[in-house]
């Protein structure tokens, strides 16, 4: 008994006995490809055998003889005559007639019944098709019985067949249906020996349909692949669709192909589908009724992704991109939504795509897809797939260079190399004259972000005014007007780069610099809590978190680029994901957090190691910085022998680089090389627009290499310039300044001036650079006798640069006792303790000079309070800090009175 076919034996049974008893009857086995009806046909063959009955069997010829007219008459005939051979030709004089074909039937009945078995009729010759529906009416009352299988619709050239068959009086019509889920389940069951697990029955049965020709074909497949994917398109079920689409005819194989290629656009467009299979509608009706039958589709769309896979796999790459390239024109002259256009477009490829719509509609539609891509779905790398076809299709050079343009805003989240490079064409353009303005105001906003400010400041000057000062960054943020830089001091000697003093660089270095008001970490924060990340955002949230890097607010920066890198860890935008990891490590290089700010730096660098262009040496120079005050000199000694090209003397790059090589000559006592970096950054600073000590404190840097040359006058000069900004506002700037400021000055000043600079430097959080003025001090302090309160001191800067992981400078602090192994940290001189909160301000006061060596009488001296006092308010703080001596002191204790009570 064939599973799930009890029912349809039955009615065959029935038929059979009526036939024994002389009756002829007419079956129609009438179900889809692959539902079985050929194993129903041969099953019942074998019974009426059994039987005693005379079976003759024929099937619809192969392709190779479907133009032999009689073919399949010649076959029963050659089964009732026990003979075989060629079929007949249309000129053979051998083919009978239909009524000697009747009559030949006639004959055999009188002797046994006769059953004829006609496989897929829909498929047979029309000469054989007018024979049977001839015997079907001249056998009545014979033995005769005429069992057929078709597809459920009539074939196109024969649409009066079924009704002729329909005459007939003992006419019987039995369904060949697919299997329902038990169906399904039940065959897996008997496959497996085995009671089917239901999960895996639902599968199976969701992507066969229920067909039993797929469902066995799935069952060799077993077990499928866990990521879901289903069956491969070159398996037994693949070569099970393609058998059932063969058999169903060439109306129904086009349109298969024709859903396939269309994918989820023939959803809501099957108009498309037909236009695309080149049927009628009619007659891509009929076969949607096959296909929907046969269980290969479901609601109009192909039912699985392998069965698409498996139409498409065996069709030809020229004729699949034609086919891509049809459903690109047919879609967008039914009004398809862009996306759906362009993405036939992108299959298509270029030559294909070019043939399939008008360089101005297919440039349109892949420019609509790309913006759609960026906004809506958050997907830049079909954007820029769309776009790369665009510069193709272009129709002309400007619309080219417009594609060109959006292209590289698109691909700088994924590759900044590409990026820049995809601007070269236009600004080439631009150079000659051939670039229009509108596109050169773009040109310029796209330069400016890519850091090239050289280039960008080209581009601004060939620009209308409106254009170029329409920046929103800067209404964002409230910036002031840029005035003119100050001359260069006179310590500088050389000039490697032209000076040309045009307002359009220091437009175009707005992105790179902090406005500068009271309240811009305030602002940039309020920015980023209120701005979602997504494309056309990228931009105003790295200048926000910028900002915070460079107000003193580097904690926050860290936070916010945790944040923001969180939410770019799916890898798609490596670009992205250079620039946080950028001002990550800028950020943490603020902090005093060597190794973090390190492992963000070459993160950076891993993420566009092969496509980060000029922007590589933005990472590469925060990692040498980082690797530099860690006292790793060979690691950044490796990394600086990376060939420079020119162009980064153009780029905002430039300025971090030139700073991280001065540092690390600075660190191996080339100090003339060190200038001439720290001087040439200045140079290209003021040049830009971006002479920001917050920024880029050159002049400091350069103080310092001068004092390592002994020029201590230059080296107050300096100094005294950069106090003297409005950046001085910033705590880092003075701390800075105020550091290198004692150096210049006599001994007996410098602890004022050192402790100013400790202040400072601990209120904007930069632990390395308090590390150094708490050395300075410490020596100063040594200078001057004060040994007790230099070795304390001492003893924390060492602490606190074994902290930072500046191990090289903690030995240059304080050598490491012989009893402790290279590298540790020290004893902690003073844990932060929330207790700390607790002190009141006197006691703070005291316990920050204890802190700092001085003795309860020094104290007392001080602070104009009794020594009891003294030791009554040390008492208390020790109690509440949890201590005994005051070495355990913490050192984040404040010192605003210090510099008041160093000069006393």
């Amino acid at each position: 008994m064939l599973l799930c076919r009890e029912t349809a034996c039955t009615q065959l049974d029935r038929a059979l006995e009526a036939c024994i008893g002389g009756t002829s009857g007419v079956v129609m086995l009438e179900g889809a490809a692959g539902c079985g009806k050929t194993e129903l046909l041969l099953q019942f063959a074998e019974t009426a055998t059994g039987y005693g009955a005379t079976v003759l069997r024929a099937a619809a010829p192969g392709d190779a003889d479907t133009g032999a007219p009689h073919a399949t008459v010649h076959r029963l005939l050659a089964e009732l005559t026990g003979t075989d051979g060629p079929p007949p030709t249309a000129a053979s004089s051998t083919v009978p007639t239909a009524h000697e074909f009747t009559a030949a039937l006639r004959r055999a009945a009188a002797h046994a019944p006769v059953v004829v078995c006609v496989d897929d009729l829909h498929r047979i010759d029309g000469a054989s098709l007018a024979y049977l529906l001839h015997a079907a009416h001249a056998v009545r009352g014979t033995a005769v019985l005429l069992v057929l299988a078709c597809a459920p619709l009539p074939h196109a050239d024969s649409p009066l067949a079924r009704t002729e068959l329909l005459r007939h009086p003992h006419f019987l019509r039995i369904g060949v249906e697919r299997l329902d889920e038990r169906g399904s389940a039940a065959l897996l069951a008997r496959y497996t020996a085995q009671s089917a697990d239901p999960a895996t029955a639902a599968l199976l049965h969701r992507i066969s349909g229920g067909n039993p020709l797929l469902l066995r074909a799935l069952l060799t497949e077993l077990p499928l692949p866990a990521d879901g994917r289903g069956p491969t398109s070159d398996g037994p079920f693949a070569d099970a669709v393609l058998t059932c689409l063969e058999r169903a005819g060439d109306d129904v194989r086009r349109l298969a192909t024709a859903l396939a290629v269309l994918g989820a656009a023939a959803d809501d467009a099957p108009r498309p589908a037909a236009d695309l299979a080149g049927t009628t509608p009619s007659a891509a009706l009929r076969a949607a009724l096959a296909l929907e039958d046969a269980g290969l589709t479901e609601h109009g769309r192909l039912r699985h992704p392998a069965v698409a896979a498996a139409v498409l796999d065996r069709v030809p790459a020229p004729e699949r991109a034609a086919l891509h390239a049809r459903a690109a024109r047919t879609l967008h002259a039914h009004g398809a939504p862009a996306d759906t256009v362009a993405r036939h477009l992108l299959t298509a490829g270029t030559p294909a795509a070019d043939a399939a719509l008008r360089g101005t509609d297919a440039v349109k539609t892949l420019r609509e897809a790309a913006l759609q891509a960026l906004i809506a779905d958050g997907d830049p790398d079909h954007a820029a797939a769309c776009l790369e076809l665009a510069v193709r299709l272009s129709p002309d050079t400007q619309a080219g260079w417009e594609m060109s343009l959006r292209l590289a805003a698109v691909t700088w989240p994924r590759s900044p190399g590409a990026a820049e490079h995809q601007l070269d064409e236009p600004l080439a353009a631009l150079r000659r004259g051939d670039l229009a303005p509108g596109h050169a105001g773009r040109l310029a906003r796209l330069l400016v972000a890519q850091g090239r400010i050289e280039d960008a400041a080209e581009a601004l000057e060939r620009t209308a005014p409106r254009t170029a000062r329409a920046d929103p960054l800067r209404e964002l943020f409230a910036l002031p007007p840029q005035t003119a830089p100050a001359p260069a001091p006179a310590a500088e000697q050389g000039e490697r780069h032209p000076q040309p003093g045009s307002a359009e660089l220091r437009n175009s270095a707005a992105l790179w610099t902090h406005p500068g008001s009271d309240n811009d970490d305030r602002a940039a924060e309020q920015l980023l809590k209120g701005t979602p990340l997504a494309h056309a955002n990228f931009d105003p949230i790295v200048q926000a978190v910028r900002t915070l890097v460079h107000t003193d607010r580097p904690d926050r920066a860290v936070v916010w680029c945790t944040r923001i890198q969180a939410q770019l860890a799916d890898g798609r935008t490596p670009g992205w994901q250079a620039v946080l990891g950028l001002l990550h490590a800028e950020a943490l290089l603020r902090t005093g957090d060597l190794p973090g700010s390190e492992r963000e730096a070459r993160a950076a660098l891993d993420a566009v190691a092969d496509r980060g262009g000029v922007f590589l040496f933005g990472p590469l120079a925060a990692l040498v910085a980082a690797q530099t005050a860690a006292g790793r000199i060979d690691d950044a000694a490796r990394l600086l022998q990376m060939p420079v090209p020119e162009e980064l003397f153009s780029s905002v790059y430039a300025l971090t680089y030139l700073r991280a090589r001065g540092q690390y000559y600075l660190a191996t006592h080339r100090s003339r090389a060190a200038l001439d970096e720290f001087l040439d950054a200045g140079r290209l600073a003021q040049r830009w627009g971006l002479d920001r000590p917050r920024q880029l404190p050159w002049r400091t840097d350069a103080a310092e290499a001068l004092l390592q040359l002994g020029e201590h006058r230059q080296a107050e000069r300096f100094v005294v310039e950069q106090l003297a900004t409005p950046d001085a506002r910033s705590p880092r700037v003075r701390g800075l300044s105020l550091r290198l400021r004692a150096a210049t000055a006599e001994p007996r000043q410098r602890p004022k001036l050192l402790t100013r600079a400790v202040d400072e430097l601990r209120r904007c959080g930069d632990r390395l650079e308090l590390v150094r003025a708490l050395a300075d001090l410490g020596r100063a302090l040594q200078l001057l006798g004060e040994g007790n309160r230099a070795a304390m001191i001492s003893r924390r800067a060492r602490y606190l640069a074994t902290e930072c992981g500046a191990l090289r400078l903690a030995e240059q602090i304080m050598p490491a006792p012989a009893t402790q192994e290279p590298g540790t940290p020290p004893a902690e001189p003073g844990a932060t303790t929330p207790d700390a909160e607790q002190l009141s301000e006197s006691e703070r006061r005291v316990a920050a000079l204890a802190a700092y060596g001085y003795t309860n009488r020094e104290i007392s001296a001080k602070l104009f309070v009794t020594v009891s006092t003294v030791e009554q308010h040390l008492t208390r703080v020790y109690r509440k800090l949890n201590i005994s001596r005051r070495q355990d002191l913490p050192m984040d204790l404040q010192l605003e009175n210090l510099e008041s009570l160093s000069s006393a």
